[in-house]
């Protein structure tokens, strides 16, 4: 058995990079809380190489003097807790006292640092984690750290990092996220040479949400606010029409912490229940305040994940919030009067009690044997008997066998799909030229993901030209897309390439499907009977198709001996 060794402090250093630093942004999301705790009002950014060549990051902060500089690089020296019960109170960004030096620990680095106090700044110099050098240097007050060759003695780290592309979109949405809590401070990002966002201190929150999501975004706003005694929630949302089909426009703080939490950003969808088409998702900036003993942001080294005493209150109060700003009859299933999020005893002297939990949203994917357990070469819709439609969504079909459930909206949208594949084949590389260009704004991580799939986008002979910062012009289109919103496909292909859900292979089929989608019946329509008769022949005629262009099944079968088991006409 091999004995028990305390672990060398380099290999430590490595553990904890590990644990906190996963890819440049990481980086990039741990220096800018370092300056924002300093009360810097500006903050700059410069990258290279997608972070790997470079990170440079400048603020005028309160700056450190030469003995605050050389704690600084120490494994948990810290200014912002001293005591047990400030770690169960924490009010500042970063408090761990740990990310500095993991960071130092896999790179090259130079910091540089003067404080209000001293008459001259000085500098460090740091290869994994050793110091090689330090001395004074003239410079303002306020803090510089230059990161270079990050990752240069860990190199199967690289080896996990995705593209560029990504990685430089990744450092865009930390620099944005931190921008929208801080719409009164200067923010600049510059990749490889490019700014590619300058953003002025003295904003407000809706110029602010216009310069990071667009000016589409911001003219569609709709401001929500409500507050208890421990909670204030405030932000804005924009209406149901503006939609992604992802989470990733959906920006959380909690005390001003930039979180991506699943759970809040469940409660902010549910507040457009019934409002949005299925696999879309809204847009806007929540901002959740609350007491420090309440929420636990310590969760996760990284510091991007909280956990609050009582989620069900929270979740219910961002839900009903969010209704209520952009419906003007809230649902009465989350409750938005002044209750407790601590869940104790209020005026009146009672407890509330939030029924609701929140279901995740991912539609899983059946079992084959559990769909389609039946025995035949192809299904054919036509054969079934259709016994009648639940709730204008489903149609309900029979035959010897059991039950059917299908449904409609996914039923018509494999038949829309598989029409324009056929046309598609048939119409070739037809362009049709528009009569004026379609000129969109972009924000810089859509733009940035634009330039990334410009190529792609191309062959698939969509024209599109740069037209100015961040905007670019569409000027053809192949014939296939004339019936669908150009616009927003072209949107919706950028933003599947940064939520990671479209492969660049698989381009047009994203893109029919997407048409399909729009252009099909959805829950609610009420079918005729001859309606009904007609989506049946057509799903025999484009060959009987068991799930919709997504992949999910089109029904669900219920056999004839499993519900004779329910109601126990059989063991």
């Amino acid at each position: 058995m091999c004995s028990i060794q305390i672990l060398p402090k380099d290999l430590v250093n490595q553990i904890a990079a590990g644990e906190v630093i996963e890819r440049p942004a990481s980086v990039v999301k741990e220096l800018m809380e370092n300056a924002l705790d300093a009360g810097a009002q500006s903050i700059s950014v410069e990258v290279e190489d997608s972070g790997i060549g470079l990170i440079r990051i400048v603020d005028n902060g309160c700056g450190m003097d030469k003995s605050e500089l050389e704690l600084a690089i120490v494994r948990h020296a810290t200014s912002k807790i001293h005591t047990i019960s400030d770690l169960f109170s924490i009010q500042t960004l970063g408090f761990r006292g740990e990310a500095l030096p993991s960071i130092l620990s896999v790179s090259r680095a130079s910091i540089s640092t003067r404080s209000a106090s001293s008459p001259r700044g000085h500098f460090i110099d740091i290869e994994a984690g050793e110091v090689t050098g330090s001395g004074i240097k003239g410079m303002n007050q306020g803090t510089t750290i230059e990161i270079r060759d990050l990752f240069f003695n860990t190199p199967a780290r690289k080896k996990f990092l995705k593209t560029a592309a990504t990685e430089q979109r990744n450092i865009i949405d930390i620099v944005s996220r931190y921008a929208l809590a801080h719409p009164d401070k200067k923010f600049t990002l510059i990749i490889d040479g490019r700014t590619v966002l300058n953003l002025a201190g003295g904003s407000d929150i809706g110029d602010r949400i216009g310069h990071i999501l667009g000016k589409a975004v911001k003219g569609g706003l709709t401001t929500l606010s409500k507050q208890t005694p421990e909670v204030s929630i405030y932000g804005m949302c924009a209406s149901p029409e503006v939609t992604r089909p992802g989470r990733s426009d959906i920006y959380i703080f909690v005390n001003n912490r930039a979180v991506k939490d699943n759970t809040l950003s469940s409660a902010f969808i549910r507040g457009y229940h019934g409002m949005l088409m299925k696999g879309r998702f809204p847009v806007g900036v929540l901002f959740i305040e609350i007491e420090p003993e309440l929420v636990d942001v310590n969760v996760h080294p990284a510091k991007n994940e909280v956990r609050f005493k009582n989620t069900q209150a929270v979740f219910g109060l961002v839900a009903g919030t969010v209704k209520t700003a952009i419906s003007p009859c809230p649902d009465p299933t989350y409750p938005i009067a002044d209750k407790s999020i601590a869940g104790t005893p209020i005026k009146d002297g009672t407890t509330p009690a939030y029924v609701y939990k929140p279901k995740a949203e991912a539609v899983p994917v059946p079992s084959q044997d559990s769909l389609f357990s039946f025995k035949a070469e192809r299904l054919h819709y036509t054969q079934m008997k259709v016994i009648g439609v639940f709730q204008s969504t489903y149609i309900l079909l029979e035959d010897p066998s059991g039950l059917y459930i299908l449904d409609q909206h996914a039923a018509h949208e494999r038949v829309n799909f598989e029409r324009l594949s056929k046309t598609n084949e048939q119409a070739g590389s037809k362009q049709q030229m528009l009569l004026t260009p379609l000129v969109m704004e972009l924000n810089a991580r859509e733009f940035q993901a634009y330039m990334d799939i410009k190529e792609h986008i191309g062959s698939l002979g969509i024209d599109i030209d740069i037209f100015g910062e961040n905007t670019v012009a569409i000027r053809s289109m192949p014939q296939i897309l004339s019936t669908g919103d150009i616009g927003r496909i072209v949107r919706d292909l950028i933003h599947g390439v940064c939520e990671g859900t479209i492969a660049k292979t698989n381009y047009m089929d994203d893109i029919m499907a997407t048409i399909a989608c729009h252009k099909s019946i959805t829950s609610g329509d009420n079918l005729t009977a001859i309606e009904i008769e007609g989506l049946l022949t057509d799903l025999d005629e484009t060959g009987s198709p068991l799930t919709c262009p997504h992949g999910r099944p089109l029904f669900k079968r219920i056999a004839k001996e499993e519900i004779e088991r329910w109601i126990g006409r059989r063991p």
